[in-house]
């Protein structure tokens, strides 16, 4: 397997020319915006910008993909490399290393046509240091003297067809899906024909033949302004000898031409600015910023960038005796970081930088990546929950629109407005799958648990989590029979399963919610509704075993649907952040529950209710099954795409980049087998720790809580004992 080339070297993933078949292509990116790999690491690849979305009426609201500023081609004197396509013949000695520590992408072989051969090697990164700026380096070593050419070009995302998905039902969306999978044997029900990125118009573009520069202004379909530009850095040896102004294809740029000698190494820098609406510093010329990077140089670039790797990866999860385990937590670590920033108040969409999920925000925001980042990197992990706060507004008027009091937060949020962009087909999951209002409200007292911030507890999450439980009083419904509350009428997290009663992860989101939001105001002085309590004291909680039997929602609905990805919604009470607690034998009867019907769909299930299955397991100490769901010394992880670890919704499907698998699968580590939780002093001993037998240690590097930083070892004893110890991390 590429990927485990090194042993010892858990922060890198490789391509070598047989993974080509099966390219995953994967991403670099620094929370503001991204670029996606491609096999030969020149030709144009998809770039998306933070908060950059298509607002089509007629479509979903989608990521915009703006032209792709990475291409650069290189003429040999008979052919132009990015018109080739990799083979062991053509591109001998072929390596694509994803570098997970320094976030760069470098790719190398020695391409050969007729007979001349020329060494290749490209690296890109986006810096980490410096929020707008990107820089793409190739260096070329021909084996032959002669004249060569490299073109410098912006060109225009490839847009398929659309659907009108806003305006389609879900019978309409399934007929067209169908009919577009079709076509290709190969994406039979995999749901990829929907995912594509939306559009952009380019108002403006120009290129500087003197300065090495490139430049356009835009904007999105019905939707934000965004500008690019490029610096280009070339050896002297080479002259600007065109412009390249295409039209029709939306491509342009410039041309340089040099003559080069057989066995010298030549090196071409393209620095590249970025900028959208709405982002810090939108006001710096582009321009100026891709120049100043030129002047300052690529040994800066990549120092700057790299030192802001280092100081990212000293907080860390680290894992011994069992390096392809490390690896794949290094991997799930880096994709949640690259699609973060400290620096605004923004979420991550459900499939990171890509088009997948229409780039909309759910609750894997707030309940699997935040919480994955929140002990390690809560100056990243604030800016995904302000981004509720941004638009609670939003949030009040749906509850009205639906009449409820409070707030009522979008299943399907549109990151550039905050609005509900849920499409038609998905309209059940939009209007009941009301849990993510909890899961919203308890990321905000989650952030206050772990810093103990009070100043930012009333400014911030307080007026998320107290409209919320407005919400959820106005939900609930007295059932006078029964002397309860309940919540009815509810799509569960298993979606096969919509209106239904009393549904049992909804329910204890909703009562954690509404005492969460009592105890902040308790905090604060404030005055909480006194319906909060009523409901929260009432509320029916259907977690007991009523009869030794444990149901998903009220029984009068069957729990009968063997095709569901999801099997149970019950793992889901194993969520850290909803801290669920209850004894033993009920913790044991639920997880008992959870086993028997998630092994009905195994093949096919969800990696969401497999890592809360591993949660639960680790919960009761039971270590061989946390290691059986969860991934074992010498298994391979049918979740991870390859080369470079792109985890999908499925094994089957495509849906692929899923972020809430990836935060899931780290929770399983941080909050899982250290058996802490967040609570009234921080963080808190919930279960005993616990390791799988082929974890020897497992150690929590530089977790930030209550302005400590700590380092938290989980190891054996002589006796084969597991100990959880905690000290202050080094400086």
């Amino acid at each position: 397997m590429a990927a485990a080339a090194n042993a010892a070297d858990t922060f890198s993933l490789n391509a070598g020319i047989e993974e080509l078949a099966g390219y995953y292509p994967t991403y670099l990116a620094n929370g503001y915006f991204s670029l996606a790999s491609t096999p030969l690491g020149t030709d144009p690849a998809l770039s998306l910008m933070a908060g950059l979305m298509d607002e089509s009426p007629q479509d979903v609201a989608r990521p915009a993909a703006v032209p792709s500023w990475n291409t650069i081609d290189y003429f040999d004197g008979s052919h132009w490399l990015n018109r080739s396509a990799p083979s062991a013949k053509t591109h001998a000695h072929y390596r694509q290393t994803l570098d997970l520590k320094h976030a760069s992408l470098t790719t190398s072989y020695t391409w050969t046509r007729d007979g001349d051969e020329t060494d290749i090697e490209v690296t890109s990164r986006i810096s980490e240091k410096d929020a707008n700026l990107a820089a793409v380096s190739l260096t070329v070593r021909p084996h032959f003297a002669g004249l060569a050419r490299l073109r410098f070009t912006f060109d225009a995302a490839e847009t398929p067809g659309r659907f009108a998905l806003a305006q389609m039902n879900a019978e309409q969306f399934s007929a067209a899906v169908a009919k577009a999978n079709a076509t290709d044997a190969a994406a039979g029900g995999k749901r990829n024909a929907i995912w594509y990125p939306g559009e952009i118009n380019i108002e403006a573009h120009g290129s500087d033949a003197a300065r090495g520069l490139l430049w356009l202004r835009g904007r999105a379909f019905d939707g934000r302004r965004f500008e690019l530009a490029s610096a280009i850095a070339a050896p002297p040896e080479f002259k600007t000898v065109q412009a390249i102004d295409d039209a029709a294809s939306e491509s342009f740029g410039l041309e340089y031409e040099g003559q080069v000698k057989a066995g010298r190494l030549y090196r071409f820098t393209k620095y590249v600015a970025g900028a959208a609406q709405g982002w810090q510093g939108h006001e710096v010329s582009t321009q100026s910023s891709a120049m100043a990077a030129r002047r300052n140089g690529l040994e800066r670039f990549v120092a700057r960038h790299q030192a802001a790797w280092r100081e990212l990866w000293r907080s860390d999860v680290q894992v011994e005796a069992n390096d392809e385990l490390q690896r794949t937590i290094h991997s799930d670590l880096f994709y949640l970081l690259e699609n973060t920033t400290p620096d605004e108040p923004w979420p991550v969409a459900a499939c990171g930088f890509s088009p997948n999920y229409f780039g909309h925000v759910f609750w894997d925001n707030d309940f699997w990546v935040y919480p994955a980042l929140l002990l390690l990197h809560p100056e990243r992990a604030r800016g995904l929950i302000e981004f509720r706060g941004r638009y609670l507004q939003q949030a009040r008027e749906r509850a009205r629109a639906h009449e409820f009091k409070g707030a009522m937060y979008p299943w399907e949020a549109d990151p550039a407005t905050g609005r509900d962009v849920t499409p038609g087909f998905a309209s059940e999951n939009a209007d009941r799958e009301v849990h993510v209002n909890g899961a919203v409200a308890l990321a905000q007292w989650q952030y206050y648990l772990a810093s103990g911030d009070r100043g930012w507890l009333a400014k911030h999450a307080f007026p998320v989590m107290s409209a919320v439980a407005d919400f959820w009083a106005s939900r609930a419904a007295w059932a006078e029979a029964r002397k309860r509350f309940e919540l009815d009428d509810v799509t569960s997290p298993e979606e096969d399963y919509v209106h239904v009663d009393n549904e049992i992860y909804t329910n204890l989101v909703a009562e954690a919610s509404l005492r969460g939001a009592g105890a902040a105001a308790k905090l604060l002085g404030r005055p909480a509704n006194p319906r909060w309590a009523q409901v929260a004291d009432n509320l029916y909680l259907p977690t007991a075993g009523e009869g030794g039997v444990y149901h998903d929602f009220d029984p009068s609905t069957p729990h009968d649907k063997t095709s569901s990805w999801m099997a149970t919604s019950v793992p889901m009470l194993s969520i850290p952040a909803l801290d669920f607690q209850a004894p033993r034998a009920v913790l044991e009867g639920l997880f008992e529950h959870s086993v028997k019907a998630v092994s009905r769909v195994r093949s096919h299930a969800n990696q969401m209710i497999l890592v809360m299955l591993a949660l639960q397991a680790a919960d009761l100490g039971k270590s061989e099954y946390f290691e059986d769901v969860i991934g074992g010394a010498g298994k391979t992880d049918p979740f991870l795409k390859p080369p470079f670890h792109v985890r999908s919704e499925t094994p089957q499907n495509d849906s692929t980049y899923l972020l809430a698998s990836s935060g899931g699968f780290l929770q399983a580590f941080i909050f899982g087998l250290s058996g802490l939780r967040l609570g009234a002093t921080g963080l808190e001993p919930r279960y005993e720790a616990s390791l799988p037998p082929s974890i020897r240690a497992l150690t929590l590097r530089r977790v930030h809580v209550r302005n400590q930083t700590l380092d938290i070892r989980i190891d054996r004893d002589s006796s084969g004992k597991v100990h959880r110890v905690q000290q202050q991390a080094a400086p």
